[in-house]
């Protein structure tokens, strides 16, 4: 690739960024203050990128979902951390177990088909079918790699977990206790 088609590829890289903030702030995914912080980052990370890259270069929308994940996940809460609350040693059971339930599942499929454009709809109705006709365990990080999910991230190694988007962590919150959840059903009744 030329330098010429490296600074073209860096343009619209710039340009789909700006677009994909104005939609998130448009769905209320992100705020106006998460998005002043991290713009600054985002073009300082392109000359170091552009580094990298330039032997290189990959699907530029791969490299925009990579940065716009990042900035999401942030502010996302630690379901790993809430799940120790109930089994210290093996928090990531009580993770799959919550992924066990269809009504987890379809929880997280409407979230993502509200927030996700890219979520993979098809792909997500083949796995609540395997779920269910087979021994498989859908995991945080399946969930992820065959859907397509932003709504969770998987950390891997030494201070890694998962965690989630606000909405789905109350929704694991609600799961982990009984009690909560039927306060919040007798409150609105």
């Amino acid at each position: 690739m030329t330098e010429k088609e490296v600074g073209e590829l860096y343009i619209r890289l710039a340009f789909q960024y700006e677009s994909a903030i104005g939609r998130l702030l448009n769905k209320k995914i992100i705020d106006q203050d998460l998005v002043d912080r991290h713009r600054k980052s985002f073009y300082d990370s392109l000359d170091d990128e552009k580094l990298r890259m330039t032997q290189k270069i990959g699907d530029y929308t791969e490299i925009i979902r990579c940065y716009m994940r990042g900035m999401i996940c942030e502010d996302m809460v630690s379901l790993t951390g809430l799940a120790k609350q109930y089994s210290e040693e093996f928090p990531g059971y009580v993770i799959q177990s919550w992924m066990r339930s269809r009504n987890t599942l379809e929880f997280l499929r409407q979230w993502e088909n509200d927030m996700n454009e890219e979520f993979d709809d098809r792909a997500c109705e083949e796995l609540i079918h395997q779920g269910h006709i087979t021994s498989l365990t859908i995991t945080p990080f399946l969930w992820i790699r065959r859907t397509h999910a932003v709504g969770m991230r998987v950390k891997q190694g030494k201070g890694g977990g998962v965690s989630a988007y606000p909405e789905i962590a109350a929704d694991f919150r609600l799961w982990l206790d009984p009690k909560v959840r039927l306060a919040i059903v007798r409150e609105h009744i």
